[in-house]
């Protein structure tokens, strides 16, 4: 299938579009959400219980994820830390994925590791992340359900370096990206980012599989063109 990002989703992608449609992970709405970031939108991507009730759901986007981070990697042993709540799950279900598959494809183990929502104070480990960065023994993804405006990047990124990540070695991985410019303005703030999947490729996707009306991806279209940030 072409998507309007000049991509072809394979079967195995159109599998997954079947599957996070059919638990929810992206919804479309008459009724307007109202977002992080304020604005409103016929679409939500959600990735908490939708995905962490359906284990066998939760593998296939392991497994998407897994093969982006393959593609990624350098020499070193991959990393995931997943940005909370819905990047945590998403992270422990890419590590798990990958290591109950990895037998068969040839593939080296993906480490993840533990964000917390609130520092500490008191125990062995006061840090934001379980576990002290090792750059040169591995290197490290840091992995989100959506990118809408690029807001938890940002707040995951100073945690990381208050915690010694050196932020020039992650790599900031999104599942959906919401296309509104938050990637182009993480990039020029010095991160390096990859979206896994764009909102309106999923849309038209949708579209296409007959899971969403017809009029959704021109109006998701137009939220897009709508709701664009700048790069301050």
């Amino acid at each position: 299938m072409q998507v309007p990002s000049g991509q072809t989703f394979s079967e195995l992608d159109i599998q997954l579009m079947r599957h996070l449609h059919s638990v929810g992970f992206i919804k479309w709405s008459e009724s307007p959400f109202t977002l992080k970031s304020g604005i409103k939108s016929h679409v939500y991507v959600f990735g908490r219980e939708d995905i962490t009730d359906n284990p066998r759901v939760l593998a296939h986007v392991g497994r998407k994820i897994a093969a982006v981070v393959h593609e990624l990697a350098d020499h070193r042993q991959p990393c995931v830390i997943g940005i909370p709540t819905a990047g945590t799950a998403l992270a422990v279900g890419t590590s798990v994925y990958n290591e109950s598959a990895r037998h068969y494809v040839g593939q080296r183990g993906i480490a993840c590791r533990i964000m917390r929502e609130m520092k500490k104070t008191h125990g062995a480990h006061t840090t934001w992340v379980v576990g002290k960065p090792e750059h040169e023994k591995q290197q490290y993804f840091v992995l989100d359900n959506v990118v809408t405006d690029g807001g938890s990047k940002f707040e995951a990124a100073k945690k990381l370096k208050e915690d010694g990540y050196q932020l020039e070695d992650l790599h900031f991985l999104t599942f959906v990206d919401r296309q509104q410019g938050a990637m182009a303005k993480l990039v020029a703030h010095g991160l390096k980012t990859t979206a896994i999947y764009n909102i309106l490729d999923i849309a038209h996707a949708f579209k296409v599989l007959r899971l969403w009306p017809e009029e959704a991806e021109r109006r998701v279209e137009d939220e897009i063109r709508e709701h664009q940030l700048g790069l301050a």
